[in-house]
C-alpha cells in the first residue's frame, strides 16, 4: 500500500502544481483565444489527474486508517470535481446546454451539501481541535451548497453559459489554492502564519477568486 500512495503522490503533487500555474493563464487571456483554449483545455486534463488520483488517494487512506486524511480528501476532491465538471461540460457543449445537464447538477450540489455536514460532524466529534478546525472551516464553506441545490435546476434558457464556464473554472481554482495552502503550503507558510494566523492562507484564495468571479460576471453579463 506505501508504494501505491508514493506512485499516486507522485502523479498527484506534480499534476497540482502544473494546474496551480496554469490556471492564471486562461483567467487573464483573452476569452475563446488560442492561448485560452489551449491552456484552459492542459489546467482540465491537469485538474482531472488532480481529481482521480485523489479519489484512489482517498480511498487507500481508508483501507490503511487513517479516516481523518481520507475524509479532507474525499471532501476536497468533492469540492474541486464539481466547479471543474461544470465548467468542462459547458466548454463542450457550445450549441446548448441540456436540462439534463443541470438535474446532474443539482445532484452535486445535493452531495456537496451532504458531505459538508459530515465533516462538521467529523470536525465535531474531534472537537474541533486539532484538524477538527480545519474541517470545520472547510464543512463551513460549503454549506451554501444547500442553497444552489434550487438554482440549480434555473431553466435551460436562462442560462449565460460563458458566464458558467467562467465561475465553475475559478471555482475549481479556489478549491486547488484552497487545498494546497491547506496541506502542502503549511510546510511552507508555517512559519509565518502560526496558531489561528493560519487561517489567512486559507480563506485568502475564496476572497481573491469570488473577487475575479464577481468582476468576469459584471463584464460577461453585458455581453451575453
Amino acid at each position: 500500500m506505501d508504494t501505491v500512495k508514493t506512485i499516486l503522490l507522485f502523479i498527484h503533487i506534480p499534476a497540482g502544481f502544473i494546474s496551480l500555474v496554469l490556471f492564471w493563464i486562461p483567467v487573464f487571456t483573452k476569452k475563446g483565444g488560442k492561448a485560452h483554449k489551449f491552456v484552459g483545455r492542459w489546467y482540465m486534463y491537469t485538474m482531472w489527474t488532480v481529481v482521480l488520483s485523489a479519489v484512489v488517494l482517498s480511498i487507500s487512506n481508508i483501507i490503511i486508517g487513517d479516516y481523518i486524511m481520507a475524509a479532507f480528501l474525499g471532501y476536497l476532491t468533492i469540492i474541486t470535481a464539481y466547479p471543474l465538471w461544470y465548467a468542462w461540460e459547458i466548454f463542450n457543449h457550445k450549441k446548448g446546454i441540456s436540462q439534463r445537464y443541470y438535474e446532474l447538477r443539482r445532484w452535486w450540489n445535493i452531495g456537496l451539501f451532504l458531505s459538508a455536514i459530515l465533516l462538521i460532524v467529523f470536525a465535531a466529534y474531534l472537537k474541533f481541535e486539532g484538524p477538527g478546525m480545519l474541517m470545520l472551516f472547510f464543512g463551513l464553506l460549503s454549506l451554501p451548497a444547500g442553497l444552489e441545490v434550487k438554482k440549480s435546476l434555473v431553466k435551460v434558457g436562462e442560462a449565460k453559459p460563458i458566464v458558467e464556464h467562467i465561475r465553475g473554472t475559478l471555482i475549481s481554482g479556489i478549491a486547488a489554492y484552497t487545498a494546497f495552502f491547506a496541506f502542502g503550503g503549511r510546510q511552507f507558510l508555517g512559519h509565518i502564519f502560526t496558531d489561528q494566523l493560519m487561517m489567512i492562507p486559507w480563506i485568502a484564495p475564496t476572497i481573491v477568486g469570488v473577487t475575479i468571479i464577481q468582476i468576469m460576471k459584471r463584464k460577461y453579463n453585458k455581453k451575453v
